[in-house]
């Protein structure tokens, strides 16, 4: 699917006016919805990758053993809610939507930022060790480390 402004921001439109006559968007429009999310998730992803440099430099921080796990964690988790709640308010500002210009090389950024983010839970429920998470934030750098736009 490729990105349509003008679509996008009929479908915000259309979900705000019906949030304003308090009726369900998605009940009453369940394709309009589902590609509206599509959108959304071009936005969410654009948010993060604009964010890279930001976590590539707390992960390679923690690689090198310059900040451990706890403070790791900490800086991540703040930097990912505050990437997400920059998110949640762009993702129905119009004029942002209208200046928009999404990134057409975030490989998917967003959702490995995600799963580390989720890893965290996972090793307070000892489902994996720091160890692991370590790993796999290892494994996100690489992947990652080279990008520019």
């Amino acid at each position: 699917m490729d990105y349509n402004k003008k679509r996008h921001l009929k479908l915000l439109k259309r979900l705000l006016y019906s949030k304003k006559l308090n009726k369900n968007f998605y009940q009453e429009n369940p394709e309009d919805y589902a590609e509206l999310r599509k959108y959304e998730i071009f936005i969410y992803d654009h948010i993060f990758w604009t964010r890279r440099k930001d976590f590539l430099l707390l992960m390679e921080n923690f690689i090198d053993n310059i900040i451990d796990f706890e403070n790791f964690e900490t800086a991540f988790s703040l930097l990912f809610r505050k990437t997400t709640k920059e998110y949640n308010t762009f993702k129905i500002d119009l004029k942002q939507i209208d200046k928009f210009q999404p990134s057409t090389r975030s490989y998917r950024f967003a959702s490995f930022i995600g799963s580390i983010f989720r890893q965290f839970e996972e090793v307070e429920d000892e489902y994996c060790t720091e160890r692991d998470v370590k790993d796999f934030v290892t494994e996100v750098y690489l992947k990652f480390q080279n990008f520019e736009e």
